[in-house]
């Protein structure tokens, strides 16, 4: 097995490599090979999944999802772009940029052809009413069949799909900008904008947190100091041999893009955002990884991320993982938070049901969809064209804001605007296994991860009978309240053979919270 960093011949199961050491990261999540990184550096975006597929056809359909994606990620100047788990989000907006183009054509023959009919109506030749009715239905018609079946059926079918093949920017403007995106996407840097720190990888389903005494020994031994940076690493290393097909372990930094002016230490901040009127770094390095390990009360937080990737990227289960040491080095804090992308909704995924060519039923079915989205497509037309013309003088006053809130009110948030692939998101499972496979990778990881700090813990002496109780409360999903708790799950079952069943809905709730 080959090196990816420095192409040196290694066993096939090997973890450092023997000639440059560093480690190999396994990145399965899209049919790619597993590639040899350098510590905390994320591998590239695995092209060819389903999940990136179904995102291409999304802004093909969806002209409205189309435009928040180019007006939020491509059109931000100054905003961080968050990491698409499972997606080649450069290849995805390629294809964004080549649907506006036929959007637009579309959007002003309809609105010419609106105002031709209004014209007609209050005129003195209202029989020329349904020729207008009848051209604006054939814009619509010919729209839907070129989208269809001159780029869907013919690009981005599933034996058809190469990202390579993606269309390419209309200018050098669009195209630098895309390899920005580009980079951030591969980037292990998270700058979010709202509430939620995980941004780009769904939604919190579960998280739990407990405080060990690391001071107490075995009897008869002695504690073996250690460092968080230690446990870091040994962890890491045994949940990248988890076996799991589509697992990526890898290190990621999360902030809040409204701390990045004033909120952080200067060299962390520069590391972040080396540029204020600029997007912040995609990248943070080896040495800054380590600090903010040691350091508990940086606004920056640093998270070993475990993801397993399946259904070809249609499903995707995030672990973060976070231990903290406190400074008198006798209590270890360890949390962890599951977030969850599901399947891209159904509307999307329509591109698997096309043919090369289309049958009479399709045909018919097409026309009348054409018909029925004719008056809608107006409305929306008027909309689009207006947004058109005064897109110049809203991006200079923009542009003016923007600058004003970072060098005067020093209050702009750098935080990314939108996850298009949250946004492309079902509500639910489409598959009955898919809910089982959720389930299967968080458990796998979760006890992982709990056996590997039990042997940490045990090859430095440390006393690990308070850790196998808490381990297997959260093993088992107990959850223990006292005092003023609330309780909140998506099913409670109690008593001898009592069943508890939850509905196949992935619900935007609040999270379990399992604490020991």
């Amino acid at each position: 097995m080959k090196c990816h960093r420095c192409g040196g011949d290694n066993d096939a199961n090997f973890l450092l490599c023997a000639h440059c050491g560093h480690k190999r990261v396994i990145d399965l999540s899209g049919g790619a090979q597993p590639t040899a990184a350098g510590p905390g550096t994320a591998p590239a975006a695995a092209p060819g999944t389903d999940a990136t597929r179904y995102l291409c056809a999304a802004l093909q359909l969806d002209a409205g999802l189309n435009d928040k994606a180019l007006e939020n990620i491509l059109g931000e100047e100054y905003r961080a772009v968050v990491s698409s788990p499972g997606v080649d989000l450069a290849t995805v907006l390629k294809y964004g940029l080549a649907a506006r183009r036929r959007q637009r054509i579309r959007d002003v023959l309809i609105v010419l052809l609106a105002l031709i009919g209004l014209g007609i109506l209050f005129g003195e030749e209202p029989e020329w009413f349904p020729l207008v009715l009848f051209a604006g239905w054939a814009v619509m018609f010919v729209e839907a069949m070129s989208t269809h079946y001159g780029l869907l059926s013919s690009q981005l079918r599933r034996n058809a799909f190469d990202p390579a093949n993606a269309p390419a920017p209309a200018n050098r403007r669009a195209a630098a900008r895309l390899a920005e995106v580009a980079d951030q996407d591969r980037g292990n840097l998270t700058v979010f904008a709202d509430y939620a720190p995980f941004a780009g990888y769904g939604i919190t389903i579960d998280n739990w947190s407990f405080t060990l005494n690391v001071a107490k020994a075995v009897e008869g031994e002695d504690v073996v100091e250690f460092t968080v940076q230690e446990l870091h690493d040994f962890i890491a290393g045994s949940v990248r041999q988890l076996g799991l097909p589509g697992v990526l372990v890898e290190d990621r930094v999360f902030v809040s893009g409204l701390d990045l002016l004033h909120e952080l230490e200067p060299p962390v901040r520069q590391a972040i955002l080396p540029e204020e009127l600029a997007a912040p770094a995609s990248h943070v390095d080896d040495t800054l990884l380590a600090r903010l390990r040691e350091d508990a009360e940086c606004r920056a937080r640093p998270y070993l991320t475990v993801r397993v990737t399946g259904w070809n990227g249609d499903l995707v289960v995030t672990m973060f993982l976070r231990f903290v040491l406190s400074p008198q080095k006798d209590l270890l804090f360890v949390e962890a938070n599951y977030s969850l992308l599901p399947p891209v909704k159904r509307r999307y995924q329509q591109v698997d049901q096309l043919l090369r060519s289309p049958t009479p039923r399709q045909l018919g079915r097409i026309a009348v969809l054409s018909l029925v989205r004719l008056v809608p497509a107006v409305f929306e037309g008027v909309q689009r064209v207006f947004g058109i013309l005064g897109s110049p003088l809203a991006q200079a006053v923009k542009s003016m804001r923007e600058r004003r809130e970072i060098t005067q009110e020093r209050t702009f948030n750098y935080g990314a605007a939108m996850s298009l692939r949250e946004a492309a998101a079902d509500n639910r499972y489409h598959r009955y296994f898919q809910q089982l496979d959720k389930e299967m990778y968080a458990k796998l990881a979760e006890r992982r991860v709990m056996d590997t700090l039990e042997q940490f813990l045990a090859d430095h002496n440390v006393d690990t009978s308070d850790l196998s109780e808490r381990q297997t409360t959260i093993l088992n999903n107990g959850v223990y309240v006292t005092g003023q708790g609330k309780l909140n799950a998506m099913s409670v079952a109690a008593g001898a053979g009592a069943i508890a069943r939850t509905a196949q809905a992935v619900r935007n709730a609040t999270p379990n919270s399992r604490q020991g």
